[in-house]
């Protein structure tokens, strides 16, 4: 049977009634009548033709319902943007550039510049030729401790909220800001990460990773605006591996075993079971939470023992290196002394340091040289070898060391060292 048109039979009618019902506390008699009416467009509705307006109602509320779980996703991102990544402390690591969990291997001059330790595994080899500036504890009670406190620090960096998921991702050309960043299986870097901190020193970065870090060969990472290598931390869930001539900054945490191959670490390889594993690499950690100190250049001072001698005759020279700073001075570059013309290396040179590293003097030959080494923090060190001078002169033999000849980590000399030898 065929239905006269109702004004009912509008959903916009229907919605007004409804909003109408809800002014009933005022107005209860109006309310009331509204009420019957809207009662009975809701039974004429079902009889004819109401099941498609209720399918209508049932997509209003499935749109409802879908504004809902569009603003939980708003408040969800809202919340993630808001969890900042945390420093977690480090204990007693701190202390520690490189700690093993099974053992620690070198190969060629790398140098650490802070403790060396290995817990529960207690093998170190590789140290010669390898520079280790701070302590080495193998299977001893701090080394242990070290590693407790590692294994702290990288389950509270594994409890931290992903503020964003980089999986399958390369790391290389990206510049971040401060977060939580995390990989469902592997990371890779090839080319430059910057990490930016917009001017706030305290912004710290997390990077999490189920299983490896890999870097390719010459890759690096770049702070800038007020970045801290301090507050870079990797957790990793098996093993780390920086390609040669990587250049890398941050504490890495890993799981299984750490290797660096010809790679920079500005920060810490700390491995909690397996191995450290280095070839001509350096690792640099510097106390987090001190702020950096501006280093002294180290000085140079020369002299010869005797400083008078007759043609022929041998005298010792001494090169003293000197630094001020609380922290070694690494040597960067090879130190050369060129003696002046007339003086040479004696037949038997007796060459020797105290700094560590390797002294050249071949003699009859007209240089010395170290390679490696380092000067202690607030000390000196001595590079010392026997020369000889054929031929008197009847004034003096002079020879300098320029400024600039000893380069370090802590800079180098601004004054020339000078010292004569007379010969008869």
């Amino acid at each position: 049977m065929e239905r006269s048109a109702s004004a009912f039979e509008s959903p916009a009618s229907y919605t007004a009634l409804r909003a109408a019902v809800r002014i009933g506390p005022l107005h209860s008699g109006l309310g009331l009548a509204l009420c019957a009416a809207l009662a009975a467009t809701a039974v004429l509705l079902a009889g004819c033709g109401g099941g498609g307006q209720t399918a209508g109602q049932g997509h209003a509320t499935s749109d409802a319902t879908s504004t809902g779980d569009r603003t939980a996703g708003q408040a969800n991102a809202s919340s993630n943007a808001l969890v900042a990544a945390a420093a977690p402390t480090l204990g007693t690591a701190q202390s520690f550039a490189v700690l093993g969990g099974s053992t620690v291997t070198n190969t060629g001059p790398s140098v650490i510049t802070s403790n060396l330790g290995v817990s529960p595994g207690s093998a170190i080899t590789g140290f010669p030729p390898g520079i280790v500036i701070g302590q080495t504890h193998a299977a001893d009670a701090v080394a242990l401790q070290a590693q407790s406190d590692t294994t702290i620090a990288y389950d509270n960096l594994a409890g931290q909220a992903c503020t964003s998921d980089l999986t399958g991702q390369d790391l290389g050309g990206k510049t971040l800001v401060a977060g939580v960043y995390c990989f469902s299986s592997s990371a890779q870097l090839t080319g430059a990460l910057t990490l930016d901190a917009g001017g706030d020193p305290n912004a710290v970065w997390v990077f999490k990773t189920v299983s490896t870090v890999t870097t390719a060969s010459n890759s690096s990472v770049l702070l800038t605006h007020g970045a801290d290598a301090c507050n870079v931390f990797w957790q990793i869930g098996s093993s780390a591996t920086l390609g040669t001539g990587t250049k890398f900054i941050g504490n890495i945490l890993a799981l299984t075993s750490i290797t660096l191959a010809g790679a920079e670490v500005s920060g810490r390889a700390l491995a909690r079971n397996g191995a450290v594993t280095m070839d001509s690499s350096t690792v640099t950690a510097r106390a987090c939470g001190v702020p950096p100190v501006t280093s002294v250049p180290p000085t140079i001072g020369k002299a010869f023992g005797p400083d008078t001698i007759k043609a022929g005759g041998v005298s010792t020279l001494t090169i003293t290196l000197n630094n001020a700073n609380d922290t070694a001075a690494t040597l960067s570059a090879s130190l050369v002394d060129a003696l002046p013309s007339g003086v040479m290396i004696a037949t038997t040179p007796h060459a020797g340091t105290t700094c560590g590293g390797t002294v050249k003097a071949v003699a009859g030959s007209s240089s010395v040289e170290l390679t490696g080494g380092a000067i202690p923090a607030n000390g000196s060190c001595r590079v010392t070898v026997d020369v000889t001078a054929p031929v008197a002169d009847s004034d003096c033999y002079v020879n300098t060391l320029p400024a600039g000849a000893l380069q370090t980590s802590n800079g180098s000399n601004a004054e020339p060292a000078v010292a004569k030898l007379t010969v008869l």
